[in-house]
């Protein structure tokens, strides 16, 4: 097993924070009521889970998953990369043409 970097150990501390951040963000705007109700637990319960729902977000960043949005459409860097490199070669194509 390779030993992990201390800057490898901060990305994962910073991302995580983030992720952490990101799921707060979300509580605060649905609301821990109304998640306890999608939940049918009590506001209490969601409130004693974020201790836990911080170790997982960390557990989550040392794997590389990331969050998004269930309305998010999630690429991978190889198709994002096809799309930009496509786009790209488009944009030429179009400057040359107006040349």
């Amino acid at each position: 097993m390779q030993p992990v970097s201390p800057a490898d150990v901060e990305s994962t501390r910073k991302i995580g924070a983030r992720l952490y951040a990101e799921v707060l963000q979300r509580l605060a705007e649905v609301t821990q009521e109304r998640a306890a109700d999608f939940m049918d637990v009590s506001p209490s319960t969601i409130s004693r889970a974020k201790e836990d729902v911080e170790r997982a977000c960390q557990l989550m960043a040392a794997l590389g998953f990331q969050l998004a949005p269930t309305d998010a459409g999630v690429v991978d860097q190889a198709e994002q990369m096809t799309v930009e490199s496509l786009a790209f070669k488009y944009l030429q194509a179009r400057q040359e043409a107006w040349e």
